[in-house]
């Protein structure tokens, strides 16, 4: 059993993972499932939640058998030598600032449809105040992050909670009996691969757990299976709710069939999700340019949020088209890496794991080969 102060710690930790995979990519999974099918959408969210699941694990085990604490780019350089980390640092920085950059874009949507009946304001506007806010908070440092992440995950849960008890009698089951459509079947792999990629936050789940890494690999389940279970969830709410009017903004789907309680709620969901999402992944990017680089917090805090901000100002805002690139492309990447970053761990490790993972050799291989063929079909289609 934990002990009180492991499970507060615990609780950080599950917290910051979930807080860095629960993010904007949950916008796009009901648009999947009504283009798709619910069935084909039911199965890429179960495939692709435990292949998450397996990554998250697997790098996981990275972390604890390397002495002294590193990011992916670090880890990479130690077991793959300066080459794989010229690949590494491209994806890397890609997903991440890609992420980033979509939250700022999305987030001023988000804002102008909670505030619209008591302020109305240019959306553009919103996403200034969104990065104000959240770049602060990143500054605050990783103790103040962990604890709020804490909090918004709560209170993100209570909000999806009160999004379904308004919404359940609103479901017409015919909108979940288009079970697979043969033209949009593969659309959920892409969309899915975005919305549970998240282990970037695992190195900063250990510095919580400090002389308490024999939970991690306990975080990491909670962190990663929470998540797959609150997208079923809203993937069923909504697509049952909205059927074929499924936008893939979520919101502007459900102006017709709610009243603004609803849309204040999903937007207030919405918001949550990629402040958490931004937290966590800023705050990983931050420790990649302080630990793996050798900057200073604050300049590594500049480099970390005002890039995305600098490319929104000067108008990069397609949100599909970054979430695309960001997503597909650079997580793809990053996972082949990790799985062959993995089978050299296992032989060069610093120190002994608190966890120790027996994948076959086929198991790893199979994960490469899904990863590289998302990638390929994100680049070709």
């Amino acid at each position: 059993m934990l002990f009180n102060s492991e499970r507060r710690y615990f609780l950080y930790a599950v917290s910051i993972l979930i807080g860095a995979i629960v993010g904007v990519g949950v916008f796009g999974i009901p648009f999947s499932f009504a283009k798709a099918g619910f069935l084909s959408g039911l199965l890429f969210l179960v495939f692709m939640g435990f292949l998450s699941l397996a990554v998250n694990l697997i790098f996981g085990e990275i972390v604890l058998r390397t002495k002294g604490i590193h990011q992916f780019i670090g880890y990479v350089k130690i077991y793959l030598g300066s080459g794989a980390k010229t690949l590494a640092s491209f994806a890397w920085f890609l997903s991440i600032y890609g992420a980033l950059l979509a939250y700022i874009i999305i987030s001023g949507s988000f804002l102008f449809n909670i505030f619209i009946p008591q302020f109305y304001n240019d959306p553009f506007r919103y996403s200034i105040w969104f990065f104000v806010f959240v770049s602060l908070a990143v500054l605050a440092g990783l103790k103040t992050v962990a604890r709020f992440e804490f909090f918004m995950v709560f209170f993100f849960i209570f909000v999806l909670s009160l999004i379904f008890i308004l919404g359940v009698p609103k479901i017409e089951l015919e909108n979940l009996t288009a079970l697979f459509n043969q033209e949009f079947w593969f659309l959920p792999y892409g969309i899915l691969l975005f919305a549970y990629a998240g282990f970037s936050a695992i190195p900063t789940q250990r510095e919580i757990l400090k002389g308490k890494t024999d939970i991690l690999k306990k975080a990491i389940l909670a962190g990663s299976l929470i998540p797959m279970v609150l997208y079923l969830i809203f993937a069923v709410l909504i697509m049952g709710i909205s059927g074929e009017a499924t936008s893939p903004d979520v919101v502007s789907g459900l102006i017709d069939f709610f009243d603004y309680r609803i849309i204040f709620l999903v937007s207030l969901f919405g918001i949550l999700a990629i402040t958490t999402s931004f937290l966590a992944l800023a705050l990983a990017l931050v420790e990649t340019f302080r630990l793996d680089y050798g900057f200073k917090r604050l300049n590594a805090w500049i480099l970390t949020c005002f890039i995305p901000f600098f490319l929104f100002l000067f108008g990069v805002r397609n949100f599909i088209e970054v979430i695309s690139l960001a997503g597909s492309v650079a997580i793809g990447i990053e996972g082949v890496i990790l799985v062959m970053m993995y089978k050299k761990v296992k032989k060069l490790g610093t120190r002994e794991p608190e966890y120790s993972l027996n994948f076959h050799p086929w198991l790893l291989n199979i994960i490469v080969i899904l990863f590289a063929i998302g990638t390929i079909y994100a680049v070709l289609f």
